[in-house]
């Protein structure tokens, strides 16, 4: 599941930042790609915890 929302995520990043001026792609690529490895982290730990408090 978080890897799922996180392609998602990543392709919808992607397709914004074509929009950015090219002085600053650099940092609107670092920023996308730190938002993109945020997200996965926290949607993994989220799905983690409901999937273990569905299991008790």
């Amino acid at each position: 599941m978080a890897l799922v929302t996180t392609l998602l995520l990543a392709g919808y990043v992607m397709l914004t930042l074509k929009s950015v001026p090219t002085t600053w792609q650099a940092t609107a690529r670092v920023v996308g790609a730190v938002a993109v490895g945020v997200w996965y982290l926290l949607t993994y730990r989220i799905a983690k915890r409901v999937a273990l408090e569905w299991l008790r």
